[in-house]
């Protein structure tokens, strides 16, 4: 049996236990199981591997930037990105990481209708590092908001007047996501017009309270569900083949 599965902080919110226990009923796929592993420290990482036999796992906030210091070998969008939450363990108990997220939002990038947008990032956590990198590929300006602003970025306090300008908007804060569903990012909401598309990179639930005021604004919304398919797929992808190679 291979053992895969998804760690982080709360994991209250994940629909990827269900996700692939689905995909693995529909395929008729025996050989795997995926569980959820709560963590209350990433230096127990190592412990959990053993424990539960792990031959590859997910990673969630609040680690997918901390993980690297536990990691042997690094793909090469996780060296760029410096945010792993894709991780496969080799033959010789080696920690290889990988960022799949990249494929997933690069997929909803690839579907956007917006003629020369300029995006707002909301939060400076790990994700926002792959969505930096997904931008800047795409030759979209962007900027970073944060509660807490390092060089080149800015405060929640500070947006107003970028606000028409910046027709894209990403939330990749944990705020409004499932339990505490009545959370949102502090912008102002009133500035949002028919011609803004948000962005949630939540998906529990559908529509969170940052997208229903966006939404009520007239824009065009979008939640991190399609995301969590594509890069599920593509760690998916990555295990399948690692483990055919290493260890079959």
């Amino acid at each position: 049996m291979y053992n895969l599965g998804l760690i982080g902080g709360n994991l209250s919110h994940s629909f990827s236990k269900a996700y692939f226990d689905k995909k693995f009923q529909n395929n008729k796929i025996k050989n795997f199981s995926y569980s959820l592993l709560p963590l209350n420290h990433i230096k127990l990482i190592d412990e959990l591997i053993k424990n539960k036999k792990l031959i590859g796992f997910n990673v969630t906030s609040p680690y997918k930037e901390i993980i690297i210091q536990y990691i042997d070998k690094l793909g090469p969008i996780a060296t760029i990105t410096k945010s792993v939450n894709t991780v496969f363990i080799n033959s010789k108990n080696e920690k290889i990481g990988f960022n799949t997220d990249f494929i997933g939002f690069q997929s909803i990038l690839d579907n956007l209708n917006i003629n020369n947008p300029k995006a707002l990032i909301l939060g400076s956590g790990g994700v926002s590092k792959t969505i930096s990198y997904s931008l800047k590929l795409k030759q979209i300006k962007y900027c970073i908001v944060s509660r807490k602003p390092r060089i080149n970025m800015k405060k929640y306090s500070e947006i107003n007047n970028m606000m028409d300008d910046c027709k894209l908007i990403i939330n990749t804060t944990p705020l409004g996501q499932y339990p505490i569903i009545n959370n949102a990012p502090k912008i102002p909401y009133n500035l949002i017009t028919n011609k803004h598309c948000c962005i949630d990179l939540i998906y529990n639930p559908k529509k969170t309270l940052f997208l229903k005021k966006a939404e009520a604004q007239g824009a065009q919304v979008i939640n991190g569900k399609q995301m969590l398919i594509k890069q599920a797929e593509k760690a998916w992808e990555i295990w399948n083949h690692l483990i055919t190679k290493d260890y079959v």
